[in-house]
């Protein structure tokens, strides 16, 4: 029963702290919030976001007090399974929660890093096979995708530029990136733990 609890917190708390940060990358990227998946997020989190404001303002275009409450979300994540879990056991431990132990002084941190990968990777892998899938239509969910990756899509796109104007390599070189970034976190925390 512990398990499917410690299972539950994690994936609930992780898909709340991912709409936040993609609040965030909604935010730096202009994105149009016309778009039926970005008036979602947006409604879902102005009920928290908009009073928060008032105390943490954005710092340009990007949310301050969304990064607050992502952050809080893992504070609290971590709390909750510290104290009703007792100490972790390797064994149940998903990869948010060693990374979060492998940078000890602050493991809401590294909480947020891992999932920051984690949805980047969801982000551009789903970006890959919507726009494959749409054949050049227009959906929302693509030009969602789209419009939410494009703050880091576009220094990439600077440095390789789509290839005879139409081949676009900058988001499989971002996810194979964002693998290899995984991979390391993963191996960092396992020799740390074991």
């Amino acid at each position: 029963m512990n398990n499917i609890s410690f299972t539950l917190l994690e994936h609930i708390s992780n898909i709340l702290v991912m709409i936040f940060l993609v609040r965030i990358l909604l935010q730096l990227g202009q994105a149009d919030f016309h778009n039926p998946i970005s008036q979602f997020i947006h409604k879902f989190t102005a009920p928290v976001i908009n009073p928060l404001r008032k105390i943490v303002p954005d710092l340009g275009r990007f949310s301050t007090a969304s990064f607050v409450v992502a952050l809080a979300i893992i504070v609290l994540k971590f709390f909750v399974i510290s104290t009703v879990f007792g100490p972790l056991q390797p064994k149940v431990m998903t990869l948010g929660v060693i990374v979060g132990l492998i940078m000890q002084g602050a493991p809401a941190m590294g909480g947020l890093v891992m999932i920051t990968t984690n949805m980047l990777l969801i982000l551009f892998l789903g970006l890959m096979i919507a726009s494959f899938m749409s054949g050049g239509r227009y959906s929302p969910g693509v030009a969602f995708l789209y419009q939410v990756t494009r703050p880091i899509l576009r220094p990439v796109q600077k440095i390789i530029p789509p290839i005879a104007g139409s081949i676009d390599l900058s988001p499989m070189i971002i996810l194979f990136g964002l693998w290899f970034l995984q991979d390391g976190l993963y191996r960092l925390g396992v020799s740390l733990i074991t």
